[in-house]
């Protein structure tokens, strides 16, 4: 509670003396940030402290973004675009701090700290619960709306005509504004499959709760600006974590304790095959949007209007999309749809790989022409395949989430127990070789600067930083997964390091005197090191598969 008055305090007071706020915001402000705490507070009261936990772990998830957002007033206020904290009147090239920025981190420092007790809280009541949260296939589309809400975030607050105010995406903003809003988006997902997959329903339905509350606290504000203030109009990235936020609240309270048991009792068998068959339907349907978007934006245009404005990632992007496409139709079938689901929670990565270097385009453009950048573009438009290419990242995301909570139906229906690969040597070697394939270039050039992860990180890097994520995530499951799983997954990864590599042939080719770097030789070592995992993995799902047999006969 000492958290939200002092972010109630801060919204009252200036956040710097050069600026004030576009509109009478405190009251909304103090609403948005009372409102949850009381929530809790009523909550332990009345002896609901899985709810009450829940509601200060939301909340606290969200709190180090939101602190790095007001951060960037201290580093450079007159880069926000924060209009009800901060609008302008006048060009600043930089301004100072007030005694509201203070307050402002003092109470999100103060619902961290609340959060980390909070979090040791429902941990217990957790444990107390049981193991497993229970059938709440209702709520599997709770992450699907987090990954709008969390996309929403990145957009531009507002569409501004203020020629002291210009409105930016995250991805153009400044870095403080920018490790924030990446940590907010990031921290929601988390917050979102924690909350689903609780044991204890009252802290699951807590930590929606609160990450929503925080949600509102960072969009609504800037709904309300675009709507009151001149000169400045309501733009879809928090129009979308609105509704989406608002969704997720009118889902959650549909479960109570006596629904949670009802459907732990649920049998095995035809009551459960239909859920599972819409995901792997949904996630099917998402693998071949992310296709056909991604195949779009790499043959349209990166500039509107504009000549030889075509990427020369754009070939890269066309093979990623068709990696992506080929596992889709195999999930409709039930003796393939486990294996290719598996692929596809890998493969997505690849459309991020390619689709990044192919937006560095339009990115790298508009910055040498000095327009201002994507969303501030005064005489420039994007071109659709600009806008394909953005569309097809965000389906990827999309098809990510869908197949892994495709994965989490799947090991309800069937279980996890089983016999795990013996792949450990693999993919440590894997493991090794993919953090290096990815930090150093496929292919240099004169006059080229390879984007990476250690040095010249520009927009692709964004890219070439998901992919090493994900291939090192799956390695790490792959160790403790059922073979099965183990070699679809492990299929995939080698197939997204092979798309890396491919990178000599699809992208060098088309940059004159390239030649391979260290990072293709690498990348090669590492491709065969995946598919040996792959393929001792797939024998132990045929030795596992025998012996069960065995087992089954008379």
């Amino acid at each position: 509670m000492a958290g939200a008055v002092a972010l109630t305090v801060g919204a009252v007071l200036p956040v710097s003396p050069d600026a004030g706020p576009g509109y009478l915001s405190w009251p909304l402000l103090a609403v948005l940030a009372l409102v949850p705490a009381g929530l809790a507070v009523w909550a332990a009261y009345t002896g609901r402290h899985g709810l009450a936990a829940g509601l200060i772990a939301g909340l606290a998830a969200l709190a180090p973004g939101r602190l790095l957002l007001d951060v960037q007033f201290f580093a450079n206020g007159s880069l926000t675009v924060r209009p009800e904290l901060y609008l302008p009147d006048r060009l600043l090239d930089r301004s100072g701090v007030a005694a509201g920025f203070w307050l402002l981190a003092i109470g999100h420092l103060l619902t961290i700290a609340a959060g980390l007790r909070a979090a040791r809280v429902a941990r217990e009541l957790n444990e107390i619960a049981g193991s497993s949260p229970g059938q709440r296939r209702w709520r599997l589309v709770v992450p699907l709306l987090a990954v709008v809400t969390a996309v929403g975030l990145l957009m531009s607050p507002v569409v501004s005509t203020d020629p002291y105010l210009l409105a930016r995406s995250a991805f153009e903003g400044p870095g403080a504004a920018l490790a924030g809003y990446v940590l907010l988006a990031g921290a929601l997902l988390i917050a979102a499959v924690l909350g689903f997959s609780s044991a204890s329903d009252g802290v699951a339905r807590g930590t929606l709760g609160g990450a929503a509350a925080a949600v509102f606290a960072v969009a609504l504000p800037a709904v309300v600006a675009g709507l009151v203030v001149p000169d400045l109009h309501v733009a879809w990235g928090p129009c979308m974590a609105v509704v989406a936020t608002l969704l997720v609240l009118l889902l959650t309270p549909l479960a109570t304790p006596q629904q949670t048991a009802a459907e732990r009792t649920d049998l095995a068998g035809e009551a459960r095959v239909p859920g599972l068959t819409l995901w792997r339907t949904a996630t099917g349907l998402l693998a071949v949007l992310t296709a056909v978007a991604a195949v779009i934006g790499a043959l349209a245009p990166q500039l509107a209007g504009q000549t030889q404005t075509d990427s020369p990632a754009r070939w890269l992007l066309v093979v990623a999309a068709g990696l992506v496409l080929l596992p889709a139709p195999f999930l409709l079938a039930a003796k393939t749809a486990r294996a290719a689901r598996g692929f596809l929670a890998v493969l997505w990565a690849g459309v991020v790989l390619a689709g990044t270097a192919v937006l560095s385009t339009a990115i790298t453009a508009s910055e040498a022409t000095g327009l201002g950048g994507l969303g501030g573009a005064i005489s420039y438009h994007l071109g659709a395949g600009a806008v394909f290419t953005a569309i097809a990242l965000g389906l990827a995301g999309l098809t990510a989430l869908a197949a892994t909570v495709t994965g989490v139906v799947e090991r309800d229906d069937e279980g996890t127990e089983g016999p795990r690969p013996n792949v450990l040597i693999p993919v440590v070697a894997a493991a090794v070789l993919a953090v290096a394939t990815f930090g150093t270039p496929v292919f240099t050039a004169p006059d080229y600067p390879s984007p990476g992860l250690w040095s010249d990180f520009d927009t692709p890097s964004w890219g070439l930083l998901t992919a090493v994520l994900v291939v090192l995530g799956v390695l790490a499951l792959a160790v403790r997964s059922r073979p099965g799983a183990a070699a679809a997954a492990l299929g995939g990864a080698a197939l997204v390091l092979a798309l890396h590599v491919a990178e000599l042939p699809l992208v060098g080719s088309a940059i004159d005197g390239s030649r391979p770097g260290i990072g293709f030789w690498l990348g090669l070592a590492a491709v065969v090191a995946t598919v040996v995992a792959a393929i001792t993995a797939a024998a132990g799902a045929k030795t596992a598969e025998t012996t069960e047999t065995a087992k089954t006969r008379p």
